[in-house]
C-alpha cells in the first residue's frame, strides 16, 4: 500500500506540473495572436487579477496585461506550488519580459517527486522531476 500511494502522489503532482505548463503555452500562443503582453499569474482570492506572491497555491490565471483575464485555475489542495513574484510576462513574439522558474511538490514530498518548471527568455518551458 505506501508504494501505491507514493505512485498516486507522484502522478497527482506530475499532472499539476503539466496543468501549469500547459497555462504557459496558453499564454504564450494569446500573446503573439492578440499582439499583445499576456501575463501568467498568481491569482487573487476573487480570481479576477494578479496578485504579487511566490505561493502560487490559490492557483493562478491567464491575463492579457492591463485587460481581461483569459481564464483562471483554482486552487489544488495539498499541493505546493511556487513561482516567480510577478508571474511570467509573454510579449506578442511569444517572447518573456524576464525568466521564471515554478515549483511544484506536496507537503509530505520525499523522494523525486518535485518538478520544476523553467520559462526560458525564448517563451518556452522544460519540466524537470527532482529531489525535494
Amino acid at each position: 500500500v505506501p508504494s501505491f500511494t507514493s505512485a498516486i502522489r507522484d502522478s497527482r503532482i506530475d499532472s499539476l506540473s503539466r496543468e501549469l505548463q500547459g497555462a504557459l503555452q496558453l499564454a504564450r500562443s494569446e500573446a503573439v495572436k492578440r499582439r499583445v503582453n499576456v501575463v501568467v499569474c498568481r491569482r487573487n482570492a476573487a480570481g479576477t487579477a494578479c496578485e504579487n506572491g511566490t505561493d502560487w497555491g490559490s492557483g493562478w490565471l491567464v491575463q492579457q496585461a492591463g485587460g481581461d483575464v483569459i481564464k483562471v485555475w483554482d486552487s489544488v489542495q495539498g499541493m505546493a506550488i511556487t513561482g516567480p513574484n510577478a508571474g511570467v510576462t509573454f510579449r506578442n513574439n511569444g517572447m518573456v519580459t524576464a525568466t521564471g522558474n515554478f515549483g511544484v511538490t506536496q507537503s509530505s514530498c520525499t523522494g523525486q517527486q518535485k518538478r520544476t518548471l523553467a520559462v526560458s527568455a525564448t517563451g518556452t518551458t522544460t519540466l524537470a522531476k527532482v529531489n525535494c
